[in-house]
């Protein structure tokens, strides 16, 4: 006779019920005695018969067979188990996978045989070569794009450690409190910030009356007044940071034609970020022997084309500081890089808080619901359910 596979899909469970009304098996068991029902032929188990998969019934009348989801539980069952003993065609084990039965529920279950350990010596040297060389060659690749990284002559910036560099490590607000000085004091000669407003400064590196304070050194035109003419008058918060140009012609004019970059955005706009600005910051020296640099242009290693029309902007104790931290050019250079990441991400500190916090709770709320779905709500969510038209 024919045996007949019963799977129970709420459980996840399988039994063998063996003809003329036999013992049903164990699940340990099946291995054993599923040799009695099938038969091993070009490395497929075929089944003596149909192998059922039997869904809920409605009105005492066997429901449309479910395939899939019985072929997808015999699968793992036999994965768990292992094709060993009877069923094998050799001593060494095979992993089988499934095959799409025809439409009368026939399935057939084909082992792997294409093992690395059935290929010769020979194609196992060849496919270990290979496989080295392509790891290796992306490797070396990879360590080429990161210490090369550059066109013609123009240096990558190394990485520096910055404080907030880390993903629990916030700014440092005295250095940005210090990059805002430097930045008024130096930049704004010829740069911009025209996203930035005085009340940004509140909280973050001035108090509202220090901020209040800043934004009436400057004389911002208003108006029309009741006359309808323009007038001047002092900065309030809400005013953005003055430009040194009325406009992008003037810049261009008083630069010898190179326009003064806006640097609310810098750092996002520029490949390295905080070290490549500090870097060419930090980097201005001589021309070496035989590159020649244009009158008016400055060499410096780390910008596209090493000439740049920006003249060496800092040096030691440009700037005297307000807490008297020393105005050395490389503290000057990391308080301004500081600054400018902070004006491009006001948010920085506080998207680090909210992405913590995040984790955090997903990792309290992962395991309970990973629980209720694989074993509170297994049945319900495993469970299929047949409906039939009462007429």
């Amino acid at each position: 006779g024919s045996g007949v596979l019963s799977l129970c899909e709420a459980r996840g469970s399988a039994r063998l019920i063996r003809p003329c009304g036999e013992a049903t098996p164990p699940v340990p068991a099946l291995v054993a005695n599923l040799h009695l029902y099938g038969r091993i032929s070009a490395g497929a188990f075929v089944p003596n018969g149909r192998a059922e998969f039997f869904g809920r019934q409605e009105s005492g009348k066997a429901a449309e067979s479910v395939k899939d989801r019985g072929r997808r539980l015999l699968f793992q069952l036999y994965v768990a188990v292992g094709l060993r003993g009877p069923l094998a065609c050799s001593e060494e084990p095979r992993r089988p996978s499934v095959l799409a039965g025809d439409s009368r529920g026939c399935l057939s279950f084909q082992a792997n045989v294409a093992s690395l350990a059935g290929l010769s010596r020979g194609k196992r040297v060849a496919l270990t070569a290979l496989g080295v060389l392509t790891v290796g060659g992306a490797g070396l690749a990879w360590a080429l794009h990161k210490a090369v990284n550059a066109s013609e002559l123009e240096l990558h910036p190394p990485s520096y450690p910055w404080s907030h560099g880390g993903f629990l490590t916030a700014l440092d607000h005295s250095s940005v409190r210090r990059g805002y000085q430097v930045y008024k004091q130096v930049c704004s000669a010829c740069h911009t910030m025209e996203y930035m407003c005085f009340r940004n400064l509140v909280g973050a590196t001035h108090t509202e009356a220090e901020a209040k304070a800043l934004a009436e050194e400057v004389e911002v035109q208003d108006g029309p007044n009741e006359n309808g003419e323009m007038f001047m008058r002092p900065g309030k918060l809400f005013d953005r940071f003055p430009s040194p140009y009325p406009n992008s012609e003037a810049a261009r004019a008083a630069n010898n034609g190179a326009l003064p970059p806006d640097l609310t955005l810098i750092l996002k706009a520029r490949h390295g970020g905080e070290d490549y600005v500090f870097s060419l910051l930090t980097g201005y020296c001589d021309p070496p022997a035989g590159v020649p640099v244009r009158e008016g242009l400055y060499y410096n290693p780390y910008f596209s084309g090493q000439a740049i029309a920006m003249a060496p902007p800092i040096y030691n104790d440009i700037v005297e500081y307000d807490d008297g931290t020393p105005a050395t050019m490389s503290q000057i250079a990391k308080d301004v890089c500081t600054f400018l990441r902070w004006a491009g991400e006001p948010e920085f500190d506080d998207r680090k808080r909210i992405g913590l916090k995040a984790v955090l709770i997903g990792a309290m709320i992962l395991p309970f619901v990973y629980y209720l779905t694989k074993h509170r709500f297994s049945v319900a969510l495993s469970r299929k359910m047949f409906y039939q038209r009462r007429d």
